[in-house]
């Protein structure tokens, strides 16, 4: 295959602590070690522009700093970025794939929503939060239009693109999600050593951001439901900030039934996957949830919403990925861990990067 000059911009920091830097540093090198040479790109450091009303000033700053890096820059045969920021300058600087990293317009559509149900600061900035969704909706689809790719991530996103915009159907193609060689060794390892626990009771890990499309009033429900029907189970919310503690009663904190860790490192990651369960995914939208390769990939069986990628990983893992909410009977003594054989095959950046090129190269000019 030719060697390709290729560059992946995205809007998150380049470090694998952020969900989209992750996956665009596990990308990166995974295409380098097929010998292209890939540059990556991100427009952080930026200036402090998190208030509501900086909203269209932050995109439009990150817009122009790409096209003045990109004409800085000998020609790109490939450039790899998220919708929004194709602009007609990047549309013409080479072969351009419109990667998706989470699905924008639906995540758009459940926060204005939940802004209706919130306080009234909530409800009066919803007109401002309307615009700022109508603009990034039309930069979002002025980027599918221009790029000769729409990458989708997993094929539950695939099938709502070719649902809804079949007009694009022939440049729509798909990638899955992974995590990297490192997590993968270590999390093998917690899988061989986990063991059936003979407790009656479960232990349940649910790990995100704590926000209404991650089903946090989902997760709150079932918690006050499983607490009656099964007390001796606990509960590990992790990861998710400040603001779950406040919808948790003090004396169910300090009684250690439901523990919150509102941030947590990498390392600390494996230890709450080694001593945990079950793990819970309950988001009603998601762009992939990496978490869910991670609690299969220690070992864990998960019940989870139909959401992100959840529907590319059952075909794998029909016994250890079920459907959310668990059955009120539920005990350990019955759960199944079978990490099936063939996961390797399709879930790591080696196959991920060889796929990639695999649907795109042919038409590389």
């Amino acid at each position: 295959m030719k060697k390709f000059r290729i560059l992946i911009a995205t809007n998150a920091p380049i470090s694998a602590n952020f969900g989209a830097g992750q996956m665009a540093i596990n990308l990166a090198e995974a295409l380098r070690e097929q010998g292209h040479e890939v540059i990556l790109w991100s427009p952080h450091p930026m200036q402090n522009l998190t208030r509501w009303w900086q909203g269209f000033q932050r995109i439009q700053l990150v817009r122009s700093k790409l096209d003045r890096f990109i004409a800085t820059q000998d020609k790109f045969d490939i450039i790899d970025a998220s919708s929004e920021l194709i602009t007609k300058q990047i549309a013409k600087s080479g072969l351009v794939v419109a990667r998706s990293v989470q699905p924008q317009l639906l995540y758009m559509l459940c926060d204005l929503k939940d802004s209706l149900k919130k306080d009234l600061k909530k409800i009066l900035l919803l007109p401002f939060n309307c615009l700022l969704s109508i603009f990034l909706t039309y930069l979002v689809i002025q980027g599918w239009r221009r790029a000769s790719y729409i990458l989708c991530l997993g094929t539950l996103e695939l099938g709502w693109m070719k649902k809804w915009f079949p007009c694009w159907e022939s440049k729509l193609i798909y990638y899955v999600n992974a995590l990297s060689k490192t997590d993968q060794v270590k999390l093998a390892n917690i899988r061989r050593n986990r063991k059936n626990s003979q407790r009656e009771s479960i232990k349940f890990l649910w790990i995100g951001r704590w926000v209404p499309h991650k089903g946090i009033h989902e997760l709150l429900n079932f918690i006050i439901d499983r607490m009656q029907s099964q007390p001796q189970d606990t509960f590990t919310i992790a990861g998710c900030g400040t603001n779950a503690e406040q919808n948790f009663s003090t004396e169910l904190i300090h009684s250690g039934k439901v523990t919150i860790v509102p941030f947590f490192n990498r390392q600390e990651l494996y230890s709450l996957l080694a001593s945990h369960d079950v793990g819970l995914f309950t988001s009603k939208v998601e762009g992939w949830g990496l978490v869910l390769n991670e609690m299969l990939e220690s070992g864990m069986p998960i019940f989870a919403t139909r959401a992100g990628g959840v529907v590319d990983l059952q075909t794998l893992f029909d016994k250890m990925l079920m459907l959310f909410p668990p059955s009120p009977k539920l005990t350990n003594n019955i759960l199944t861990y079978e990490f099936p054989d063939d996961y390797y095959k399709l879930f790591t950046w080696e196959k991920i990067g060889e796929k990639y090129l695999n649907q795109i190269s042919s038409h590389v000019k």
